[in-house]
C-alpha cells in the first residue's frame, strides 16, 4: 500500500515538474521573441539619431516612425543654437529632410486636427512623412467601427490632405 502511494507521489511530482518545465520554456520563448521583435526599431532609432546629429541636431527629444506608402523615421530636437527642428530620414536611403518647428505644426496639433475632424476611437501613431516632396503628419487611428484609418495632415498648414478609411 505504501509502495503504491509512493509511486503515485512520484508520478504526480514528475507531471508537475514537466508542466513547470514547459511553462518556463514558453515564458522564456515569449520574452526572446518580444525582445527580438524590437531590435529593428531600436536599430532604426539609433541610426536616425546619428543622421540627425550629423544634420546639426544636438539634443534629441523624440523619435517618430511613419509607414504608409514608404517608411520614414524622424527625430526632433534642438540644434546648437537652441532652435527646435525635425530631421526626417527615409528608411530606404536618400536625403534627410530638416524642418524647423516654426515652419509647421507639431505632432500634438496634428493629433488634435484628426480628433476634431474624424472623432477617432483611438489614435495609434503620429509620424512625419514626405509625399510628393512635401512634409505631412501621418496619423493612424481606429475609427468607431474598429477599422484602421490614416490621415495625412499638412505640416505647414495643419489641414487634412488625404484620408484612407476602413482598412
Amino acid at each position: 500500500m505504501q509502495r503504491k502511494q509512493h509511486v503515485k507521489q512520484q508520478r504526480t511530482f514528475a507531471i508537475t515538474m514537466g508542466v513547470l518545465l514547459i511553462l518556463v520554456i514558453a515564458i522564456f520563448s515569449t520574452i526572446v521573441i518580444l525582445w527580438q521583435s524590437r531590435k529593428p526599431m531600436q536599430t532604426a532609432r539609433k541610426q536616425t539619431i546619428q543622421i540627425a546629429k550629423e544634420a546639426g541636431i544636438k539634443d534629441v527629444d523624440k523619435f517618430y516612425s511613419s509607414n504608409l506608402n514608404e517608411t520614414y523615421y524622424t527625430v526632433s530636437g534642438k540644434d546648437k543654437t537652441g532652435k527646435k527642428k525635425y530631421v526626417i530620414v527615409p528608411k530606404n536611403g536618400g536625403t534627410a529632410v530638416t524642418l524647423r518647428y516654426s515652419q509647421g505644426i507639431t505632432a500634438s496639433s496634428a493629433r488634435t486636427v484628426v480628433k476634431n475632424y474624424k472623432s477617432p476611437k483611438k489614435i495609434l501613431n503620429v509620424g512625419l512623412t514626405i509625399e510628393k516632396e512635401h512634409p505631412y503628419w501621418n496619423v493612424s487611428y481606429v475609427n468607431n467601427q474598429n477599422k484602421l484609418c490614416f490621415a495625412n495632415v499638412t505640416f505647414k498648414s495643419g489641414k487634412i490632405q488625404k484620408v484612407i478609411e476602413n482598412i
